[in-house]
């Protein structure tokens, strides 16, 4: 709602539980399973605040990058988003996250399939 004028709106869809939640639980998961590790650091820089975008006032936004420690610090702060926006609560954002990482799991295990048995790629000898 950060481009429309006037007060926040309360969105035509259920609080519980996030969707927004939901699909970064299932993409931090699904990095998760395919480096096997949470610790992961990098640094993001969104479409928003990228020294490019104009804002309501036709002034360029700055560029604020943020950097994460690890993917579920990512995570937590994904789901936390949609709390300012006063969209979701605390409880939404937990299970949004939680049903995306069951998701992921499942996807992981049974559809995600290499392309090569281990040793058997085209660059293993």
């Amino acid at each position: 709602a950060s481009n429309l004028d006037g007060p926040n709106f309360t969105p035509p869809f259920p609080s519980y539980p996030s969707g927004h939640a939901g699909f970064g639980g299932a993409l931090f998961q699904t990095l998760r399973n395919f480096y096997g590790t949470d610790e992961i650091a990098f640094t993001f820089v969104s479409d928003e605040f990228n020294g490019v975008t104009l804002g309501n006032d036709g002034v360029v936004r700055p560029l604020i990058p943020r950097s994460f420690s690890s993917l579920s610090q990512a995570e937590d702060e994904n789901g936390q988003s949609r709390l300012y926006l006063g969209i979701h609560w605390v409880f939404d954002k937990t299970e949004g996250i939680a049903q995306g990482r069951r998701v992921a799991d499942y996807v992981f295990e049974h559809a995600i399939m290499p392309l090569h048995e281990h040793g058997q790629g085209h660059n293993d000898q």
